[in-house]
């Protein structure tokens, strides 16, 4: 039987729709279309639920770009951002050596793994790329400090916002998605 403080069943007692908690923005809440009342937790709970026989215990996420549409899934197989954003981040025309987000769960998603079989000097490269990815991106978690706060402070700091409620505020679509790009890889991250 799961840990349960009594902030978290008064917590799971008041919220009934899958929502953000905006001071973490984290998606917690009763997880629609499985049965009987499924709670995905966020971090900030006492004792966050963990699932049993899946890789992560989130269905959904709200996307590393844009923090508007959901990405994630139960699986290590599972995407970070939503299928606009890993689209425009394929379309991406960066300079030489500049390579496109590593949008995926898993290092193979985004094309990152050592090659039995290949020279000393290849495998030294890939593993210093698989490396830099268990590390993860520097630049993508000071876009979550950024963009994530500008996105959340026109509500409760304190609260849980309906996720329906969320994205009728910041609606997803491929254009919000091309916005976050342009902010996220500008040097002063401004729009144009």
């Amino acid at each position: 039987m799961e840990e349960v403080s009594a902030t978290d069943a008064a917590l799971r007692q008041r919220i009934h729709n899958l929502g953000v908690h905006i001071p973490c923005g984290g998606i917690r809440g009763p997880v629609p279309g499985f049965g009987p009342r499924l709670w995905q937790s966020c971090r900030c709970e006492d004792h966050p639920l963990k699932w049993h026989g899946v890789d992560v215990s989130t269905q959904y996420d709200l996307c590393i770009i844009c923090f508007r549409a959901t990405a994630g899934g139960v699986s290590r197989w599972s995407w970070l951002a939503c299928e606009d954003c890993r689209a425009v981040n394929s379309s991406l025309i960066l300079p030489p050596g500049v390579r496109s987000f590593a949008l995926g769960r898993h290092s193979l998603m985004n094309g990152i793994g050592v090659r039995g079989g290949a020279p000393p000097e290849v495998q030294e490269e890939q593993l210093a790329r698989l490396q830099a990815f268990f590390r993860g991106d520097d630049r993508l978690r000071s876009w979550r400090r950024e963009e994530y706060g500008r996105l959340a402070s026109v509500f409760d700091p304190l609260g849980d916002v309906p996720l329906e409620d969320w994205q009728q505020q910041w609606p997803p679509s491929r254009r919000a998605s091309v916005d976050a790009f342009r902010r996220l890889l500008a040097p002063d991250g401004s729009s144009e």
